[in-house]
């Protein structure tokens, strides 16, 4: 449903349907949920499965773009932990799924208790791995000794966790406006890819440059370096 309204249009909308306590807290997961999945689409596409990409990520600045890929992997966790969440964390009301059992109209819909325990249960790895890992570093793990080992954590787990809290909000969607809910295929890009074709194009220039160097059919452009790198 929101796919189709501005921000403030899906907010009243909701309000609307679920009214004012339940309303506002499942837009704004609806949102996180839809940004979270925005930032996994983006990640799988980068560092998914095509070697293209690997090999010009590689070519142009290796540490750089490995950074990147880390940085994704831990947001895309902890993005998964706020969803899972208890209602109340050191004395603070959180924005979870289990928040949305806290307003009277959200308790009668149709197994969101069984929806939210499944989504926290699948989302543990990525709690271990944040409180361990990534928020905390665990001294005798950092140590390498003998302690439990982190969670595993692939994009299978990433995949499940993403559909279980997909479930728990598609079971209020459709209690309260009858429509299904999906967030696959948003088509939105961060312009990881762009950025990629970019530097395929660079990487290409460069070639063709050293080449024309190499033979002795350089142009007269190819010897000044500043108007070469598109610096003038």
């Amino acid at each position: 449903m929101s796919n189709s309204h501005t921000f403030e249009e899906a907010r009243e909308d909701y309000v609307r349907r679920m009214g004012e306590e339940l309303g506002p807290a499942y837009h704004l997961l609806w949102n996180e949920c839809a940004l979270l999945h925005m930032r996994w689409e983006e990640y799988l596409e980068m560092f998914g499965s095509d070697p293209r990409s690997f090999e010009i990520m590689n070519e142009t600045a290796p540490g750089f773009f490995r950074s990147v890929q880390d940085l994704y992997w831990e947001s895309i966790l902890l993005g998964l932990c706020r969803f899972a969440d208890k209602r109340m964390v050191a004395g603070k009301k959180t924005l979870s799924l289990e928040t949305l059992l806290t307003f009277a109209t959200g308790q009668p819909v149709l197994g969101l208790r069984n929806l939210v325990d499944d989504a926290q249960a699948k989302i543990k790895f990525a709690q271990d791995w944040r409180n361990r890992r990534i928020a905390h570093a665990d001294l005798v793990h950092m140590l390498d000794k003998p302690t439990a080992p982190l969670a595993p954590a692939s994009r299978r787990h990433v995949r499940e966790a993403l559909s279980s809290i997909v479930a728990a909000l598609a079971a209020v969607e459709m209690h309260f406006t009858s429509s299904g809910l999906g967030f696959i295929g948003t088509g939105f890009r961060f312009g990881g890819q762009h950025l990629l074709s970019q530097l395929r194009v660079a990487s290409r220039l460069q070639r063709e440059h050293k080449d024309r160097l190499a033979s002795g059919t350089a142009r007269e452009d190819d010897f000044d370096w500043m108007k070469w790198r598109g610096t003038l």
